[in-house]
């Protein structure tokens, strides 16, 4: 609900975030139709049902067909939905999910801010990029259209495309070192583009100019506008046919259905409150910071409400919208709360309307994922955006891991920043270029409690996402790609592992000018592993300058690594300034991979040997971390394995500080509920409540309180969270740490942090 404060709305997308009331104030001039058929016939539910999914399906495809920036063409950056006449979720694409969970808040705001001046009329449609309206950042545009029947309010259908260039400071419009909104691009509240069913020339004028592709710009917005056309079109068709009141029964019938589904999958979890914190390291060009993001789900019933409390003040260009806060978390319960109803609802459907009527945000203003206007935000897509998803995911996953019914569909996390770099310059024929390499779209994912991660699966929030064609970004773009591989070892270690992420590397094309003028590199975890597993890789991006690659490629070798070639090697910076490429530079960058579940010395021999055999880790990784011994012959040593595993075992116990009180006994009875993976709340018979561990059964302390105060703690470097980690230091001047939990008794893994140092232990969960 929106709070009031000396009669101004609070939440009004102006100072603060448009967060709607329980009701939206329209100008009487604008009616809404809202007249439902008492009864539909189940053969007419669910031709109707079908044909509104294949209506905004086709509103996707008349998108991907005629839409010219690659990031929309090749890896579908967009979304479109079918909403009731008051932006309640009816369908929506399967495509960006976080856009969805935006798009309602851009409707609602144009609802109660343009009913009246200039007015919502048939065959219009609104643009808008206004982070404090509706969306994640400013190159995210949407365009609005109202569907008219008999002079009253239908539905909605919109979309939203991801944009090459809106302005600002950097090309590409991703800006890192915008101090303030105004070094960012600009924003557009609503405002109206089509006007009574012609492109209002003016507003066009206005918006392309702030580009560097204006005709792109103009295209694109053309591609949106078609898409809605035909969104439009086909549900005229269908009222025309069936009858207005019949199709908006329909419309109802499929938001309630998804809402039943929801509340009774919430049956099936306990009530309780869960917990995650991550770092942004570096928030702005210069900086050397390390800010803290904290977001908080309590579950009471049939409600799940989410707070940010605890996130630090807003600061840099490090920040997200609230828009981008709510759709990140509305997007993962989309997909993770309910993953078979993607198909049983008719695809992607109105599950979004039933968990958006079950979740309370109570977000704290002027902090880094619910800032007040003038922060700057248009790198959110690059640093903010999959951080709070990972979070979102992270939590949700702890919350079904605590669940008998649902434990197995908790997901661990996958990538917690967007890795890619974007070029600037001038490509061969001296025409501007701006390259934004989203490889990232092949994506990784997650481990379960009972199955492993898989690298290039794509990423669960992006279902139709495509991974970019090589050949096609050679054709249009100054670059050439030397390799593009799955990045061995780079996977979350757990009981069950996660994927791994992707390794990229090319040069530029003869003739062209370019500079790396975003790059996404980092050295503080964000991607959390669950139940002790290990989290994700870090995004890296180097160039090897003054290199030999064109001597070895003139020699009929494609190098496959910068250990094959000379040359001067430079680590980008976190944020950092442009850097000029040349013909001779390499430039590689990664994506990075999915966290683990559960300890990783607790994982089947016999399938990490079976991963080093396909290549996904090698032979000293095996050892070091899942404490694996192979024979010469590359067969599982079992003898040695389990001599590994125990001096693991024995030097987590020597290394790690005791916990203040140990009870020192064990249990053998009562009721057990798995809370993660091997910790359990016992409730015994005469109803005493108990935490413990079930790999040997240790009692380890009464049910109340962070059960983390419990275990054996090492305070470890960062390098222990994975592979790839190096010292922060690089990035930041905060010490921070790598904090593992183990059992006192049997020291297995179960549990782990990052934290800067001196900050609290983080109390995961509250069961009520």
């Amino acid at each position: 609900m929106a709070t009031v404060i000396g009669g101004t709305r609070y939440w009004n997308g102006v100072e603060r975030s448009y967060i709607p009331g329980d009701q939206l104030y329209i100008h009487p001039s604008v009616q809404l139709h809202s007249e439902e058929a008492d009864h539909v016939d189940p053969i007419t539910f669910e031709v109707i049902r079908h044909a509104l999914q294949n209506i905004n399906l086709e509103h996707g495809k008349t998108i991907e067909k005629l839409a010219v920036s690659p990031i929309t063409l090749e890896t579908r950056d967009f979304q479109t939905v079918i909403l009731t006449e008051d932006a309640d979720f009816v369908f929506f694409g399967p495509h960006l999910q976080y856009m969805s969970g935006m798009m309602d808040l851009m409707v609602k705001w144009t609802l109660e801010n343009r009913s009246e001046d200039p007015g919502i009329f048939e065959g219009d449609m609104f643009l808008q990029n206004d982070p404090w309206v509706g969306t994640a950042h400013q190159p995210d545009v949407g365009l609005l259209c109202p569907v008219f029947v008999e002079g009253k309010i239908f539905c909605w259908v919109a979309n939203a495309m991801h944009q090459a260039d809106v302005g600002g400071t950097t090309p590409g419009s991703f800006c890192p070192d915008a101090t303030d909104v105004f070094h960012d691009p600009p924003c557009f509240p609503p405002i109206k583009i089509v006007e009574r069913g012609r492109v209002v020339r003016q507003v066009e004028d206005l918006y392309k100019r702030q580009s560097r592709l204006p005709v792109a710009l103009s295209l694109d917005l053309r591609a949106g506008v078609a898409g809605n056309h035909v969104g439009k079109d086909r549900i005229l068709e269908l009222v025309e046919r069936y009858g207005a009141a019949v199709v908006k029964a329909v419309m109802r019938r499929i938001i309630r259905a998804s809402e039943v589904a929801l509340v009774q999958r919430l049956e099936l979890i306990p009530d309780g409150t869960w917990r995650e914190r991550a770092y942004q390291e570096v928030a702005v060009t210069g900086d050397r910071g390390v800010y803290q993001w904290m977001m908080t789900l309590t579950k009471r019933g049939d409600q799940l409400i989410f707070r940010n409390e605890g996130t630090d003040p807003q600061k840099g260009s490090a920040n997200l919208p609230f828009a981008g806060w709510r759709g990140a978390i509305l997007g993962v319960l989309n997909v993770l709360m309910l993953p078979e109803q993607m198909g049983a609802l008719g695809g992607f459907t109105a599950f979004l309307g039933g968990v958006a009527r079950h979740c309370i945000f109570e977000p704290t203003p002027g902090t880094m994922t619910c800032p007040d206007f003038g922060a700057a935000v248009s790198p959110a897509g690059i640093y903010a955006t999959e951080l709070a998803i990972a979070m979102a995911n992270a939590l949700v996953a702890k919350m079904l891991s605590c669940s008998e019914a649902l434990h197995d569909y908790a997901l661990t996390t996958g990538p917690a920043q967007w890795g890619s770099t974007l070029l600037a310059g001038l490509d061969q024929y001296g025409k501007p270029a701006i390259v934004t390499l989203t490889d990232q779209m092949i994506g990784t994912r997650g481990a379960t409690p009972k199955t492993d991660g898989v690298a290039g699966d794509g990423s669960f929030w992006i279902p139709e996402g495509r991974g970019p064609n090589v050949e096609y970004y050679e054709s249009i773009w100054p670059v050439l790609y030397l390799y593009r591989r799955e990045h061995i070892n780079s996977g979350g270690a757990g009981r069950t592992r996660g994927g791994n992420g992707g390794l990229v590397g090319y040069v530029p094309y003869d003739g062209s000018y370019l500079a790396v003028a975003v790059a996404t590199a980092e050295g503080v975890p964000k991607t959390s592993g669950i139940a002790g597993g290990y989290p994700g890789s870090c995004n890296t991006s180097r160039i090897l300058h003054n290199s030999s690659v064109r001597q070895t490629m003139a020699e009929g070798r494609v190098p496959q690594s910068f250990e094959e070639l000379s040359g001067l090697l430079e680590l980008c910076a976190n944020k950092g300034l442009p850097i000029p490429v040349g013909l001779s530079d390499v430039v590689e960058w990664n994506w990075g991979s999915s966290a683990g579940f559960g300890d990783p010395i607790l994982r089947d021999p016999t399938r990490v040997v079976e991963d080093v055999r396909k290549g996904i880790i090698t032979e000293p990784f095996a050892q070091a971390v899942y404490g694996v011994a192979l024979t010469r012959d590359g067969e599982l040593d079992p003898v040695e394995t389990k001599n590994r595993r125990s001096a693991i075992r024995q030097e987590r116990l020597d290394r790690a500080a005791k916990p203040l009180v140990t009870s020192s006994r064990f249990y053998d009875r009562g009721d057990l509920r798995i809370l993660g993976d091997q910790l359990v709340l016992v409730t015994e018979p005469n109803g005493d409540k108990f935490y413990g561990c079930n790999q040997c059964h240790a009692v380890l302390g009464p049910a109340t309180g962070n059960v983390k105060e419990l275990l054996s703690r090492w305070n470890a470097p960062i390098a222990q969270a994975g592979y790839y980690y190096g010292d922060p230091a690089r990035f930041v001047d905060v010490p921070m740490e790598f904090r593992e939990f183990y059992c006192p008794e049997c020291a297995v893994l179960l549990a782990n942090e990052v934290a800067r140092q001196g900050d609290p232990v983080l109390q995961e969960f509250e069961l009520d």
